[in-house]
């Protein structure tokens, strides 16, 4: 055979290993070249909280929109209250000026309008209690404007508005809707009937002692309510009560995102239809019944598929309200009987009834429909369209059946408002009250499928006549594309199907150099019988369709390469950032013509793929889970049937909690407080689930991540703190002892079970089986513990590497076939993945993984081995492997020496450890501040580039600052929660003497943490608490000065008029001659490139001399550089060793001109590696070291892109 030509691919979500090897005719491999790049995951992971690298600007300018809506309706209905006197006047200026710039209206009297008095009961609670039990006489100025007061408090916040589309029937009842609950008994026990009346009675009766806005309030129970309440007693004319109403209460939709659902794989452009359409639903569950197959005691000739009678017996466990998914046991029972059936893989059992599914197989119901004949009956499509009154299309005619179900739908999925719904229910569908309150209360699911409902309706009919899934996606388009002639005539359609039907039952003969699939027969037998040309044939559907990439095309250069690999089916920012790495990475080795088009290509698949084995224990897992799951819902129906008398069907949360509850022996974690059943199952329950690590902090929603906690405690308390922060930690630890107990049991069970040394197969395979399932249940129950044991989220915690990887390799094969294929046999397959844990098995097999599992903890290096041994596995690797299994078994049996496994070259393994003494890491960190944000708009001259001027980076830390003066020094302070404080020692940074030795006094003697959880007051009489107090801050010492404030303005002291800021980081730093620098901040940077888009009045962003010297360098986060000598002046690049040890990347620019490098291949995590810091001269004799902190005097070096280039496969090219 001739030589071949490989690329092996290590892909992974912020690094990508590479590796060309020739396989040689003897079947050896020789190594080209190799390398490796790492770069910035597509999203942002700090402090090991995973998040979209646009989260949080996207978070603050959400908040700006949110106080700019809220000022936006306060200005509203200022102007609705002016225009009928119902406060002192202001100008269209005035309003517009606070609009637009912020400027807070300040006129005597509407100030005054404002203000509270407690000693003449002046307050805006005060104002609502009025105009709920008094009659105002408006033709006074002073009664018009209490009632104006009234409803411009009301205009401040407005509660919870239910949006039916975003909650499910377990949210109707979470914190919100419970707290909303709690207010209303209050607001009931109280013997008042309105929110406002309530708030002043709280505000006359117990003063500052309570909090008022720290409950859920509903915006149509309490706000609306109050506001008709007022507008009725005050007689109001509805006009005024209309522009009032729309003032207050009008909320702008929410933006559709229809546009980012995705395409179907059978219609190209068409958007994906919703999981919880009806037809969706009949097509999903037509899938799965025609492809069950059953053996009765009767049926002689095998298995069968499900007859009329049996599919007419199993139709309503589809249509069940409470079960929208069930097991297989369930359609099992219902055609054989109890216990008269069985999974056809028992081989143990020998039941009348065996069928092709085991009984645990979970089976998708049809919610929708369900909820659907709830309201119209069992024949709710034909009831639907007798009733619907808007069953005309525009131009007159009737719309159908279906046309008409679609309508019903879009309502229920598009519709927020539950009593829009109920309206619509009434009018259009001629529902009575009863039936249009079930039919306001459907809810739909909100994923969507893999295909839209056009391709649904294609395929539907053929399953309807009981086809199997994959044929039926095979006669789908042949009514379109044979043509109405031909399909209308009921003989040639017959004829069609029954052939196509033959092809799919018989087995296809593969002639020599011919795939005869059945597509192709298809697609022989339409074109020979009915003259069907090529392009319509190709528009046949294929069950294994899938988006991939068109052809790569040839460049304005004419050379073929690697195209964007955007694509609608990657939404992932990870998978999409490792992608564009690929594209670079390969079309560099295509343009210096190292790979080709006939280039082998083999791609890792991520490691975390289970084998066998564990494929095998997860199963067993599966199914003793299922089965506890039957025993806890027999016993939440016996319990509860015991304490309350009334009979429950659980939900799968009731089962959760249940667990939940048995796990930490029926008692809540936090409090100790004893759990009864009806604590937490049931309507507004004391207890719910709660998240030990907070979501907000990056908890995941395992259940590992779960209790079962006091609802108050949890709320009120516990809020987004880890377990170790609260006070009552110590109490918390003794009570999960017990978890402590089953590691311990469940370690010493698995060190217990050997698999070494066992020679027969099946013993050892059931060992590794048992073993695989007390390390699962070892790490649920170690994962529970850890994370009460916390005192911080580690790096990493945020679950994304497993997968990540996944989704890169499968879709970097498909994106790499667009180039690597045959154009003339496109049948021959030239990209392979590779799982990670045949990668594994190799490494072990080549004796490198012992080093390498050393190596892959500290050095980058070991993607590139990895992408050697990926590249070295080939079909004669996998044939040698089977060999050497068998030679091992026969070793182990004396029927041979004992066998080695050759190495893809004899140097194979000393090579490999020479690669991580020499490869040079390419570190790829793109500058994105400069770039400016661009789209297409359209304007009266035609489409044109707009471009933005976006600040694309942090500009400073998010926290301001003050300025105070004391002892003649300006220092900076900050207001802090008495919650933030730590120890006893953060209190002397408390600016005021008598507010923090109040503090130190109430902590005095006491433990700390509960000491200042505790209510602190500064007035016990008067209940005035100390909640925040002002400190110094003393690590601020030369903030940045940003816009003034415009209340800051008057201050007669200069100091206090900036707003004061912390650096976040520098940007980067200009080096001159002879040492000396400038440091450009993030702020100075978007400032310049804010106004620098004309580049001749604005060449550079730093001056190209400072203090007489020239600039040389311009440095950032990223840039990669080449250490010297004291007394070399430049390097050569012919050895590589000297250039992997000179190669650093520079991770700080500090403030005092200091440069902190980390090495290239440096890989260990950065708060072990700050240890080893080392501000040592460079020498290259020493060994490498990982991280360097220089200072420009003191150290030489070359810097990446004006001393020398690195290129994206690791050639260092120098420029001088």
């Amino acid at each position: 055979m001739d030589k071949k030509r490989i690329l092996g691919l290590d892909t992974g979500t912020n690094s990508l290993g590479w590796a060309i090897v020739d396989h040689e005719e003897n079947g050896q491999y020789t190594l080209v070249d190799k390398g490796v790049i790492i770069f910035q995951e597509g999203v942002k992971i700090e402090k090991g909280i995973e998040s979209s690298k646009a989260a949080e600007r996207t978070g603050h300018r959400a908040l700006r929109r949110q106080y700019f809506r809220r000022r936006l309706r306060k200005i509203e209905v200022l102007k609705v209250l002016i225009r009928y006197n119902l406060c002192p006047a202001l100008t269209e200026e005035d309003l517009e000026l606070w609009k637009l710039r912020k400027i807070y209206p300040k006129k005597d009297d509407f100030m005054l309008w404002q203000r509270t008095s407690d000693n003449d009961d002046v307050n805006p609670y005060h104002s609502r209690y009025i105009c709920l039990n008094e009659v105002l006489n408006l033709d006074k100025e002073p009664d018009r404007y209490t009632l104006g007061r009234a409803f411009y408090h009301m205009a401040q916040r407005r509660g919870f508005l239910s949006n039916r589309l975003d909650t499910t029937e377990e949210q109707e009842n979470g914190a919100v809707k419970s707290g909303i609950a709690d207010l209303n008994k209050e607001i009931e026990e109280s013997g008042c009937k309105y929110l406002g009346e309530y708030f002043y009675k709280l505000y006359r009766e117990k003063s500052n002692t309570v909090r008022i806005r720290t409950r859920y309030t509903d915006r149509e129970d309490h706000y609306k309510k109050e506001f008709f309440a007022i507008c009725e007693k005050q007689n109001l004319p509805k006009q005024m009560v209309d522009e009032l109403t729309r003032a207050l209460y009008f909320q702008r939709p929410l933006k559709s995102q229809r546009q980012n659902v995705g395409k179907c794989t059978f219609e190209k452009g068409k958007p994906r239809c919703s999981d919880s359409h009806p037809m969706y639903e009949e097509y999903r569950m037509l899938s799965f019944l025609n492809n069950v197959r059953v053996q009765g005691p009767w049926d002689v000739n095998g298995y069968r598929p499900l007859n009329e009678e049996e599919l007419k017996k199993i139709e309503p466990l589809f249509y069940r309200k409470s079960k929208s998914n069930f097991d297989f046991e369930d359609i099992a029972k219902k055609i054989a009987g109890p216990k008269h059936y069985q999974w056809k893989g028992e081989t143990m059992l020998d039941l009348p009834y065996k069928f092709n599914y085991r009984m645990t197989q979970g089976v998708s119901g049809c919610p929708t429909i369900a909820q659907l004949r709830e309201v119209f009956g069992d024949d709710w499509k034909q009831n639907i369209a007798e009733t619907y009154t808007l069953n005309t299309k525009k131009d007159g005619s009737l719309k159908t059946v279906d046309e008409m179900v679609n309508d019903v739908w879009n309502v229920l999925f598009s519709f927020d408002s539950k009593d829009k719904v109920k309206e619509f229910g009434q009018i259009h569908l001629q529902l009575d009250e009863e039936q249009a309150e079930k039919f306001s209360k459907i809810r739909l699911s909100h994923d969507y499928a893999s295909l839209s409902l056009k391709a649904i309706r294609n395929i539907l009919p053929f399953l309807q006549m009981g086809m199997l899934y994959s044929h039926a996606v095979f006669m789908a388009n042949i009514p379109k594309i044979v043509g109405s002639t031909i399909w209308n005539n009921e003989q040639q359609r017959n004829h069609i199907i029954d052939e196509i039907c033959k092809m799919a039952d018989m087995p296809i003969e593969k002639e020599k150099g011919l795939r005869q699939t059945l597509d192709i027969c298809i697609k022989d037998l339409l074109s020979k019988e009915y003259g069907i040309e090529e392009d319509k044939l190709n528009e046949m559907y294929h069950p294994s369709m899938i988006e991939t990439y068109p052809d790569a095309r040839p460049n304005k250069d004419g050379v073929v390469l690697l195209g964007s690999p955007r694509t609608n089916a990657i939404k992932n920012p990870m998978a999409m950032r490792s992608l564009h790495e690929v594209r670079k990475v390969v079309n560099t080795l295509i343009k210096e013509g190292k790979i080709g088009p006939d280039t082998e290509v083999h791609v890792e698949y991520a490691r975390e793929l289970n084998n066998a084995n564990m494929r095998a224990a997860i199963n067993d897992l599966q199914r003793e889970k299922d089965k506890k799951h039957k025993e806890y819902a027999d016993e939440i129906r016996k319990l509860y049937k015991a304490e309350t008398g009334n009979d429950i069907e659980p939900t799968e949360t009731d089962i959760l909690k249940f667990q939940l509850w048995r796990e930490q022996n029926e008692k809540c974690l936090y409090t100790g407080k004893q759990i009864g059943i009806t604590d937490f199952i049931g309507a507004a329950p004391k207890f719910d689930i709660e998240h030990t690590i907070p979501q907000s902090v990056g908890g995941d929603s395992t259940q590992e991540n779960m209790t079962l906690c006091d609802n108050q405690y949890n709320r009120y308390v516990k809020k987004a703190q880890l377990p170790t922060a609260l006070a009552e930690y110590d109490a918390i630890k003794t009570r999960i002892e017990p978890w402590k107990e089953r590691i311990d049991e469940l370690t010493k069970l698995i060190d217990q079970i050997r698999t070494r040394n066992v020679v027969d197969k099946a013993t050892k395979d059931a060992r590794i089986r048992r073993k695989n399932r007390l390390k699962m249940e070892l790490k649920y129950w170690k994962g529970k513990y850890d994370r009460f044991t916390m005192t911080e989220v580690p790096e990493g915690f945020a679950r994304r590497q497993g997968a990540g990887i996944g989704l890169v390799s499968k879709y970097a094969a498909l994106y790499l076939k667009s180039y690597f294929h045959d154009t003339l046999h496109p049948e021959n397959r030239q990209v392979y993945s590779i799982k990670g844990t045949i990668t594994k098995e190799f490494r072990e097999m080549w004796g490198i993984q012992n080093e390498y599992e050393k190596e892959s903890r500290d050095n980058h290096t070991h993607h590139c081995i990895d992408a050697i041994v990926i590249a070295c596995i080939g079909k004669n690797e996998f044939n040698k492997i089977g060999e050497f299994y068998r030679d091992i078994f026969n070793y182990y049996e004396g029927k041979r020496e004992k066998p080695v496994f050759s190495k893809p070259w004899p140097t194979f393994t000393q090579d490999l450890k020479q690669i991580t003494e020499e490869l040079l890491v390419v570190h790829d960190t793109p500058d994105n501040m400069p770039k400016k944000a661009s789209r297409v708009i359209d304007t009266k001259q035609g489409k044109k580039v707009a471009k933005g001027d976006c600040a694309r980076g942090s500009l400073h830390q998010d926290t301001y600052y003050g300025a105070i003066e004391r002892d003649g020094d300006i220092r900076y302070v900050v207001r802090k929660p008495l919650s933030s404080f730590t120890s006893i020692k953060d209190l002397d940074n408390i600016v005021d003497d008598a507010v923090r030795q109040t503090i130190i006094d109430a902590v005095d003697g006491k433990d700390f943490k509960k000491a200042i959880a505790e209510p602190i007051y500064m007035n016990k009489e008067k209940g005035v608490l100390i909640k925040k107090v002002r400190c110094y801050a003393p690590t601020v010492t030369k903030p940045l000065q940003i816009r003034k404030s415009k209340r800051r303005d008057s201050s007669i002291k200069e100091y206090k008029r900036p707003y004061y800021v912390v650096n976040d980081e520098n940007y980067m730093m200009a080096i001159y001659e002879g040492g000396k620098m400038q440091m450009i901040t993030a702020l100075d940077a978007v400032n310049f490139y804010k106004k620098s888009t004309d580049r001749n009045a604005y060449p550079t962003i730093v001056e190209e001399e400072y203090k007489g010297k020239k600039l040389k360098y311009l440095v950032r986060k990223g840039t990669q550089i080449l250490m010297l000598e004291k007394d070399e002046e430049f390097v050569s690049t012919a050895n590589p060793k000297e250039l992997f040890k000179r190669l650093y990347t520079i991770t700080k620019l500090e403030k005092d001109g200091r440069l902190t490098l980390r090495h290239s291949a440096e890989a260990r995590p950065a708060t072990e590696v700050n240890k080893l810091l080392n501000a040592e001269p460079f020498m290259l004799k020493d060994a490498t070291r990982p991280m360097i902190r220089i200072s420009l005097s003191k150290f030489k070096f070359l810097v990446e892109g004006t001393d020398f280039r690195i290129t994206p496969t690791g050639e260092i090219i120098l420029k001088h």
